[in-house]
């Protein structure tokens, strides 16, 4: 039975490690619905798309990031009058930032992670939920996949505060 050198068993183990890192870095267990998963986070805000950089490869409607411009702060603290969210980009465990899921002058209900001005759109739980007029609405997943839901916005911000 032939020893492996130092070398070669070193570079199997850094091999080893980064397809396990590699495969754990996407996995991730669902944390609920925004209710529920803001309160594993800090800081809750109220904004506005203003615009998205630039789109994915081959995907005209996905893009790398969008800008939201913040009308209030329902909870903890947050300095900026607006911020980046960077989105998935094909392997980030991140949300993807879409068309549909975000228009330009659409209104939502942001977790944010920190109080930073770049911002990543979180993927474990609903990390945002869309406001139409006085609702939001928000989508909930179980075992037959993911429905819609709606809310009274001011009964739903005091429930989150």
């Amino acid at each position: 039975m032939k020893i492996l050198s130092l070398h070669i068993k070193g570079t199997i183990a850094i091999f080893a490690a980064l397809s396990i890192s590699a495969s754990i870095a996407c996995t991730c267990m669902y944390m609920g619905v925004f209710e529920e998963y803001s309160k594993l986070h800090p800081i809750v805000v109220r904004g506005t798309v203003r615009g998205h950089g630039d789109t994915l490869p081959n995907r005209s409607d996905y893009f790398k990031t969008m800008t939201v411009t913040v009308s209030e702060t329902i909870k903890g603290n947050f300095p900026h009058t607006s911020f980046e969210f960077y989105g998935d980009t094909g392997m980030s465990c991140l949300r993807y930032i879409t068309l549909e899921d975000y228009p330009i002058g659409s209104e939502h209900l942001f977790i944010l992670e920190s109080e930073e001005a770049l911002q990543p759109l979180l993927v474990c739980g609903e990390s945002s939920v869309l406001i139409t007029g006085s609702t939001v609405q928000g989508h909930f997943r179980d075992a037959n996949g993911y429905h819609i839901y709606q809310q009274d916005l001011n009964e739903f911000i005091t429930n989150l505060r």
